[in-house]
């Protein structure tokens, strides 16, 4: 599943560190929490024609366990951390299509959350934690309405990502990432799949395959304006250029815009510091 939806509010969302750390910084503590508010303008789904304001105000945890981590990189579990790799799971998501002119008359796109392992290389980042990594990721893929749960299937991507911490003085991170996806065919079919009884005169039968989604360019600037509130500024280019269900009729778009902004607020924070 690319990432236009909630999954781009959630990635920038997540606070900027104080600062890179090194060993005569003062330790992050264990724990911080308070809430989190974001706003963007955002595709109804990969290759749609419509985009929508949408916002979200959620309560806001980061956790810097030694196994679990809930940080500026998401939502981890890590089973392997050496100096070159790191074996995790990670999570993701996107918000739900309720008014979209090209599916009139279909069923309506439910939220998505998807949850897999990741392959991170980390070889070739500083000792600070900037510079380059790549992310191999498997996600299965959930559709909910908050009253039932149903399979989507998967996804497979890789991802590039670079990131600089200072850009903009102590407590920023600049983070831009390039990353390929591909999809199973149950979620191909959940959104580029019209079947004959959904078949209007615009907007012919189509069997949708698994294979190439598309690829995502992000770019996302987080500061930290104190150690209670920091601010975010994110922005996604999809491409879908030579997508394996280009030909449906619900592919309107080859490429998708997504911007978003929002800030965090973490007044509360545990005093033990988080082990290195």
């Amino acid at each position: 599943m690319q990432r236009p939806a909630l999954a781009l509010l959630l990635a920038a969302l997540a606070p900027a560190p104080a600062c890179a750390q090194s060993g005569t910084e003062p330790a992050l503590p264990r724990w911080e929490a308070g809430l989190a508010a974001g706003g963007g303008r955002i595709p109804d789904y990969p290759g749609a024609d419509q985009s929508h304001w949408r916002a979200i105000v959620v309560p806001w945890l980061v956790y810097r366990g030694p196994v679990l981590s809930i940080d500026e990189r998401g939502i981890r579990s890590r089973f392997v951390d050496t100096s070159h790799w790191e074996f995790d799971l990670t999570a993701t998501a996107a918000f739900n299509t309720r008014s979209n002119a090209r599916r009139d008359g279909m069923p309506e796109l439910d939220y998505l959350f998807g949850v897999g392992p990741q392959l991170v290389y980390k070889g070739w980042q500083t000792a600070g934690g900037g510079g380059a990594s790549a992310h191999f990721k498997l996600r299965a893929i959930q559709s909910t309405d908050f009253h039932r749960i149903a399979s989507r299937g998967g996804t497979a991507s890789a991802e590039l990502r670079w990131r600089e911490f200072g850009v903009t003085g102590a407590g920023s991170v600049l983070t831009a990432s390039l990353e390929p996806t591909w999809a199973s065919r149950p979620l191909q079919r959940y959104f580029y799949q019209v079947d004959a009884s959904q078949a209007t005169a615009t907007r012919p039968a189509y069997e949708a395959r698994a294979g190439y989604l598309g690829t995502a360019l992000g770019l996302s600037l987080r500061q930290r304006f104190t150690r209670e509130l920091s601010w975010f500024a994110a922005a996604e280019l999809n491409a879908m250029q030579g997508a394996a269900n280009r030909a449906s009729p619900l592919l309107a778009s080859r490429s998708n815009l997504s911007v978003g902004a929002g800030l965090v607020w973490t007044p509360w924070r545990s005093s033990e510091a988080a082990s290195n």
